[in-house]
């Protein structure tokens, strides 16, 4: 193991040219996508986080093919948190769906809300959901697992910026990991890797502090 132990291969392979990059952080996710790879043409990689192998448990339809190019909702902001200026988008994916699906419950309890969307394509990008959901918040978080350069938070918020900018009320705001090794000894990956924690202050600091 060692410092190579939590990098982020997704990011490496980002640059490939032609290649459909997935991820899953459910097995019913997994499962449904791993067939519709097994039936495209075009080469295609799926990543899945590894403390799911230990501990996801769930019931699949094995007949169910997923899309190879769509990010999907796993929460929705209620109606009356966008309308007062109170929802914010975020966007992650791998181990950031598990850290941001602990994390909604102290977020909703300050009167923020969200709309969770787990990025299942990493490549292509999902834009249109992407974009209707930051057409009701006007805010974008991304809990990413790649480093602040050349990661896939990086690239994700390009494409905010480049497609959606005039949707945004404020800058994009990356939560992704420091450009270092990523440490052996948890206490000292903890300051490395951003968790739920780091999107409860983000998410309150962009709808109370707006910075």
């Amino acid at each position: 193991l060692g410092a190579e132990h939590s990098q982020p291969f997704h990011a490496y392979v980002m640059g490939i040219p032609g290649l459909k990059i997935c991820t899953a952080a459910s097995p019913d996710a997994a499962y449904g996508i791993t067939k519709s790879m097994i039936r495209d043409n075009g080469p295609c990689i799926l990543f899945c986080p590894v403390k799911m192998m230990k501990e996801a448990k769930s019931t699949l339809d094995l007949g169910k093919c997923l899309p190879l190019n769509k990010a999907h909702y796993l929460h929705k902001a209620s109606d009356a948190a966008v309308a007062s200026g109170k929802a914010v988008t975020v966007l992650t994916y791998l181990h950031g769906v598990k850290e941001s699906q602990a994390a909604l419950e102290a977020i909703m309890a300050e009167g923020v809300d969200v709309d969770l969307i787990e990025l299942r394509s990493l490549k292509p990008l999902d834009m249109v959901t992407i974009r209707e959901s930051l057409q009701r918040t006007h805010k974008a978080i991304i809990l990413d697992e790649s480093t602040q350069s050349g990661g896939v938070g990086a690239t994700v918020s390009a494409a905010i910026n480049e497609q959606c900018f005039f949707e945004l009320d404020m800058p994009v705001k990356r939560l992704c990991m420091d450009d270092a090794p990523v440490p052996y000894a948890a206490s000292m990956e903890a300051a490395v890797v951003k968790r739920g924690d780091d999107l409860i202050e983000a998410a309150l600091n962009m709808v109370y502090l707006k910075q």
